[in-house]
């Protein structure tokens, strides 16, 4: 090999490296962003309204099985719809602790 082809192909090898290397961290760039995107999207779809709610779609909440599902359509039809989420804390089973963590799962 010349000195002139081993120059050639080290340039091509760089270049090549360099491409490699900026598709790499184009697409990291990419795939780091999207799922946080699409997470907001998901919350945001899966939000669920405690007060037109079926007790399967409670059940979709972290937190609520179907004892607190049934409770939460019972309290709600003998009291009518909730006002607010804190509104849940009058459901028995329900306590500060569950409220907090079911919260950001739910509307009104």
């Amino acid at each position: 090999m010349t000195l002139y082809a081993f120059r050639d192909y080290t340039k091509r090898v760089a270049v090549l490296l360099l491409t490699v290397v900026a598709f790499s961290t184009a697409t990291a760039g990419a795939l780091l962003a999207a799922p946080k995107n699409e997470a907001k999207q998901d919350m945001a779809q899966t939000l669920v309204n405690v007060n037109t709610a079926s007790a399967e779609e409670l059940q979709e909440v972290r937190g609520i099985g179907p004892s607190l599902a049934d409770r939460i359509i019972e309290f709600r039809s003998q009291n009518g719809k909730f006002q607010k989420v804190d509104d849940l804390i009058n459901v028995r089973g329900i306590g500060e602790a569950k409220l907090q963590k079911i919260k950001n799962q739910i509307s009104i």
